[in-house]
């Protein structure tokens, strides 16, 4: 039996290489928003410490000044950090767009191979069972002219 050989294989390959760059590509902005969050988090934690030391510093005022100086600045980190998520969330909308639509190029692609590699079996089926037919319809035609009948 002959190997099924797909002519649109490099180009599936391709196919391939395209999507996996996407996904790449994807995996690596949702690390990215991932940190960001992470430091939104921490300038929230730093924000509730500096809180704190205010109220502990109560009639220090130079502390009590330097503590609020320092919730303005965790402040002022926490909105950037958000305005950058922000931009990083509509980038990641349009790679992840990209990812779907590069997915679907080769899945198109792979279902264009599967029937291709199954017609390419059912006629090799096909042309088994005539092959074996003849070599049987042969063996009989020469058991009966041996044989006389």
């Amino acid at each position: 039996m002959r190997r099924f050989r797909f002519k649109l294989q490099k180009l599936l390959n391709l196919k391939h290489y395209k999507e996996r760059e996407w996904e790449l590509k994807l995996g690596e902005i949702t690390g990215r928003m991932q940190e960001l969050k992470g430091k939104i988090e921490a300038c929230g934690l730093s924000r509730k410490r500096g809180f704190e030391e205010r109220a502990a510093s109560f009639r220090d005022f130079a502390a009590m000044t330097a503590a609020d100086h320092y919730v303005r600045r965790m402040e002022q980190e926490a909105a950037a950090h958000r305005t950058e998520l922000a931009r990083l969330a509509e980038e990641r909308a349009a790679i992840q767009a990209r990812y779907l639509e590069a997915s679907k190029e080769r899945k198109v692609f792979e279902k264009l191979k599967e029937r291709q590699q199954e017609a390419f079996y059912r006629e090799e089926r096909a042309l088994e069972v005539k092959l074996q037919d003849d070599i049987n319809s042969g063996a009989a035609a020469r058991r009966i002219e041996a044989g006389g009948g």
